[in-house]
């Protein structure tokens, strides 16, 4: 071989290496598609300030604010990595539905105000405490609303640029929070997403029927926060909170198994469970539910701040959810807290 021809030979495989060597180092391409719901569970115990109902079950246990802090910045700071359309509150907000509470609730959600779209859910901590008996849902009465108005979202730019000036955020009572829906539009598809109150009326329901048939065509997630038990099923009608309404039981007879296009309710209230059922038209109904406010993690005991991350795949039509902490940096692995969906989401237009 000439050496003319050496260099060549020796020039051809020095492209060639360098061309190889640098495909591994690329980085991964993320599908377009994909995009993230952040289900905070119940934070009632890191508002829990006031007559500290937390140290009850864990003596000597302190401020737990920085927790919903926590948690709130980290979303903030991963909107865009994890492409966050959306975060979901199950309810329980607070312990005591006492102002001390809602203002750090209110400065936990400042911090995403601007930055990512939410909804949120009354739960039974969150209206009617009775100070006396020491007893939250003594009544529907709450500040919820004083805290967050509706006129904190619909006067927000942020949720006209996700929905559209004309249909951002529907309130089912002027100037009350306990009951709306909102659009989203994400990964080609369009949402419905409506929460409903704790143990929510007969009245309610109809209004949530009427508003679920009206948006056929828009893939539904009901927000909601008693729905589930802590073992298997629907919660029935006995429980101990004096206010009336419907149980998870009841909500899903009346209401959601009657619509073919909800697929998916998130609750909190008591621990981790997950129950999958076919509704009235042969849908399937995905129902999912986290509470880890009062979780024994031994570095903290409670405060262990974690959340669900529900990363929606299109390409492969899943749902994939992850519990994490922001407080720890640690994932939860078992079965009800790390696990997939299925959910056929390759017909867009629908």
């Amino acid at each position: 071989m000439s050496s003319i021809m050496k260099k060549l030979v020796f020039a051809f495989n020095l492209i060639l290496i360098s061309s190889c060597s640098v495909i591994p180092n690329k980085e991964p391409v993320r599908d377009a598609d994909l995009f993230t719901l952040i289900v905070l569970p119940d934070t009632q115990g890191y508002a829990d300030i006031r007559h500290k109902e937390t140290q009850k079950h864990w003596p000597g246990i302190g401020d737990q604010r920085s927790c919903f802090l926590t948690q709130t910045e980290w979303i903030k700071k991963n909107r865009q990595k994890l492409n966050i359309v959306m975060v979901a509150h199950v309810g329980d907000i607070t312990q005591t539905e006492h102002d001390e509470e809602w203002k750090i609730a209110d400065t936990a959600f400042k911090t995403i105000d601007n930055y990512v779209p939410y909804i949120l859910c009354s739960g039974n901590h969150d209206m009617g405490y009775s100070q006396k008996y020491r007893k939250t849902s003594h009544s529907r009465k709450s500040r919820f609303s004083s805290y967050f108005k509706p006129s904190r979202f619909t006067k927000n730019p942020l949720y006209d640029s996700h929905f559209g000036s004309n249909r951002n955020l529907h309130f089912r009572e002027k100037g009350k929070i306990e009951n709306y829906y909102l659009f989203l539009k994400a990964g080609g598809m369009k949402f419905l997403i409506l929460t409903l109150e704790f143990k929510p009326r007969d009245e309610t329901l109809a209004w949530a029927n009427k508003v679920v048939a009206q948006y056929s065509h828009y893939r539904t997630i009901i927000v909601t926060h008693g729905y589930l038990t802590t073992k298997k099923g629907q919660r029935t009608g006995s429980d101990s909170y004096s206010v009336k309404g419907n149980s998870g039981k009841s909500i899903w007879e009346k209401f959601i198994r009657h619509h073919k296009n909800i697929f998916l309710v998130l609750s909190g209230h008591a621990m981790e469970n997950l129950l999958t059922s076919k509704g009235k038209n042969g849908n399937t109904v995905h129902q999912v539910q986290a509470d880890y406010w009062y979780w024994d993690i031994p570095e903290i005991k409670a405060g262990s701040g974690f959340l669900r991350i529900m990363t929606f795949r299109p390409d492969k039509n899943t749902i994939d959810v992850q519990t994490y902490s922001p407080v720890v940096d640690r994932f939860l692995t078992r079965p009800k807290s790390k696990f997939s969906l299925d959910y056929p989401m390759q017909d867009k237009k629908k």
